[in-house]
């Protein structure tokens, strides 16, 4: 047996279990934190999110009109609804939309990690895993999903 199945066997699975609960929350709230403030940015700057318009459209963004305003704006709800852990799956399903589109045309051929001149897809692919992660397990016990949702399932 490896140390690592010696460790699970020792910690129980109870105590595993709310270790996954405790790193999805610590997962979330960073990852919520760093969105909002990207979609803050975005969202607050003179123009709103149509000031980036033209920067999508130069990136050969599609639809560039709906994108400036549908990443902005995903990010600041999306992070918020990561932060509190309420419909985490739909929050992570649209931000992983917004980062695979910031990797498919903002930072194509970039390197990982960030160049003298700012660019980089390192941080655009860390955001796009995570967002991966949690479509992928959901909230954790320690949200406002856990919470909810089986009350509802119960009701239909």
């Amino acid at each position: 047996m490896t140390d690592l199945q010696q460790n699970a066997v020792l910690l129980g699975e109870g105590t595993r279990r709310t270790a996954s609960d405790i790193g999805l929350l610590v997962l979330r709230l960073a990852a919520g934190a760093i969105f909002i403030a990207h979609g803050w940015g975005d969202a607050s700057q003179d123009g709103g999110a149509g000031a980036n318009i033209v920067n999508y459209r130069d990136a050969g963004i599609p639809l560039a009109e709906l994108s400036a305003w549908f990443g902005a704006y995903m990010q600041l709800i999306g992070g918020g609804l990561l932060v509190l852990g309420v419909l985490t799956p739909v929050a992570a399903a649209g931000l992983a939309v917004v980062m695979a589109g910031a990797l498919v045309f903002v930072h194509p051929g970039e390197p990982l990690v960030m160049a003298p001149d700012g660019s980089g897809a390192g941080f655009a692919l860390a955001m796009f895993a995570i967002s991966l992660c949690l479509l992928g397990t959901g909230a954790g016990r320690l949200s406002v999903d856990h919470v909810l949702l089986p009350r509802l399932a119960r009701r239909g």
